[in-house]
């Protein structure tokens, strides 16, 4: 079978393993079952450290940005990265056992290597048999990952970008750029700058305490005190205007003036902001009827799902014809799984929107990829008859 893989393996197997090793479960399986799981979790592997490090660079690009732009600690970005990873995970191992999949028997189908396990009576249970065990463990770890680790970086991270903004380096801001913080609580903006690193001309600041209140202050110009170890860094502001606008019917607006101010940019924000679903624990989700804590739910329980149901899919999508290269079908692969991913995200945004009920709501998308499966599989051993 295409470079004789499988008849090497047959005759030198007791030499190729360390006794201890032959005890363990993953070696009383039959050879077939050993070979498939092998093909598979090779490039898995692969593809998922390839992922992991595309994402963290670009998340590490990103943040540098405003790290430039003095909105960020330099000493929070490994953390913050750390975070943005485990929280990627939950969708980057599925995709990376899909594509192992679908590449894998790609290329077993391409070295007519299936076509031989055919003949030898190997049927389409026992391939789905080996898969399942690869796809059983990253099904697990998804679930855990999603229903644990989730929430816990998610929080994590709001509360660390959190506190990180509340340094904000006012120095570092560049002139005719608007700076939105705080989940877009306050903004920023400076017209200029006097001479490099100098004081900023023209100064806006907005703040939105609470639903019943804007906060606008302008100044003439404005720059950073070096810190004193107690207050952190303190800003003073020249020629300042304060507007105290209402947002309530029963509130009044109020404007306040005067030469020289000294502000500390943190002395109103004492209390972390509110977490939203994604940073929610799942026993809390549990007990809300929030449609948008019910929408995060049903994704949280039906990622683990999902990534078994993509593993059959990839089983039938890697079929090709003889001599066809392991990437003839990648392209269809990347088409299913964008089109699953696309539908259960749009289910997710009407759930959260009261655009279809709590039931099926995501639900709906899991069972037409059931349905999917079932049918794409049904095909291969038909195929097999």
């Amino acid at each position: 079978m295409g470079n004789g893989t499988l008849a090497d393996d047959r005759t030198g197997a007791g030499q190729r393993f360390p006794a201890s090793m032959k005890h363990t479960r993953f070696f009383r399986l039959p050879l077939i079952e050993r070979y498939l799981i092998t093909a598979v979790t090779r490039p898995l592997l692969a593809i998922l450290g390839i992922c992991m490090a595309l994402f963290a660079s670009y998340g590490a690009a990103d943040l540098m940005g405003d790290v430039a732009n003095g909105l960020l600690a330099t000493n929070s970005i490994a953390t913050m990265i750390g975070l943005r990873l485990l929280i990627a995970l939950e969708v980057l191992m599925p995709v990376a056992l899909y594509l192992s999949i679908v590449l894998s028997f790609g290329a077993l189908y391409a070295n007519s290597e299936f076509t031989v396990m055919w003949a030898l009576c190997v049927t389409p249970w026992r391939v789905l048999r080996a898969v399942l065990v690869p796809a059983g463990a990253c099904a697990l770890l998804v679930a855990f990952l999603s229903l644990a680790v989730r929430p816990w970086a998610y929080e994590h991270l709001h509360t660390l970008a959190y506190r990180s903004t509340l340094s904000l380096n006012t120095d570092a801001l560049r002139g005719g750029t608007f700076y939105v913080i705080h989940g877009g609580n306050r903004v920023i903006h400076v017209e200029g700058r006097m001479r490099a690193e100098g004081p900023a001309r023209h100064v806006f600041v907005m703040d939105k305490k609470d639903d019943r209140s804007l906060r606008v202050v302008s100044a003439e110009t404005g720059y950073a005190l070096p810190p004193n170890g107690k207050s952190g860094t303190l800003v003073r502001l020249e020629q300042t205007h304060v507007y105290e606008i209402a947002l309530a019917p029963d509130a009044s607006d109020r404007i306040l003036s005067s030469t020289v101010d000294t502000v500390d940019p943190t002395a109103h924000e004492t209390e972390d902001p509110q977490l939203n679903a994604a940073a929610t624990p799942t026993l809390a989700l549990l007990r809300s009827k929030n449609l948008a804590d019910i929408s995060e739910l049903q994704w949280r329980f039906s990622t683990g799902i999902s990534t078994l149901l993509l593993s059959i899919i990839a089983i039938a999508l890697s079929g090709g014809r003889p001599r066809q290269t392991r990437y003839g079908r990648v392209g269809l692969a990347m088409v299913v799984y964008f089109t699953y991913y696309f539908l259960v995200t749009a289910m997710r945004t009407w759930l959260q929107h009261g655009q279809i009920g709590a039931f099926p709501g995501v639900w709906l998308a899991v069972l037409l990829l059931a349905l999917g499966a079932a049918f794409s599989f049904s095909r291969v051993i038909r195929g097999r008859r």
